[in-house]
Parts: C-alpha cells; structure tokens; sequence
C-alpha cells in the first residue's frame, strides 16, 4: 500500500452476484461485502483490495461494485426495539 495515507479516501467494496438461502432452502437475494480499501482514488483502492485479499483469484463471482465512504461514522439500529 502506499505510504502517504493522507491522500487515501475509504471504499466499501461489494458484489450482487451469488445468493444465500433462508431456513426453507430458498434463493435470496442480497448483496455480500467483500471488504473496505482504502486508496488515492477507486481504481488505486480496489489495487490495495486485490494485493490485501488475496483470497479474491479463487472467488466465483466477478462483479465488483466499489462506493466511496464519506465518513467513518457507524450507527447501529434495532428490529425489535
């Protein structure tokens, strides 16, 4: 990773591609993350994702989706409250 991490912005990184399945078996749709990079911009940070995830050259999917984290702010909710 470059040294300068001043200039990096975050990214989360996901995919659509694939599917999970509820109790019942059924396919359901959703998205998996993949993890977070950070880099001079999306191209650079998503050079840092492959280079820190190496596990990623034997993953079936292909399709990346990479959105810009404007903060590192983090709230949870609830369901039942």
């Amino acid at each position: 990773m470059d040294t300068d991490t001043k200039q990096f912005k975050k990214y989360i990184f996901y995919t659509t591609e694939g599917f999970t399945q509820d109790s019942e078996d059924n396919d359901v749709e959703n998205c998996q993350i993949i993890d977070w990079a950070e880099g001079k911009n999306p191209k650079n940070a998503f050079q840092n994702l492959k280079k820190e995830n190496q596990f990623l050259k034997q993953v079936s999917f292909d399709n990346i989706i990479c959105q810009e984290l404007l903060s590192n702010k983090v709230y949870n909710f609830s369901l039942n409250k």
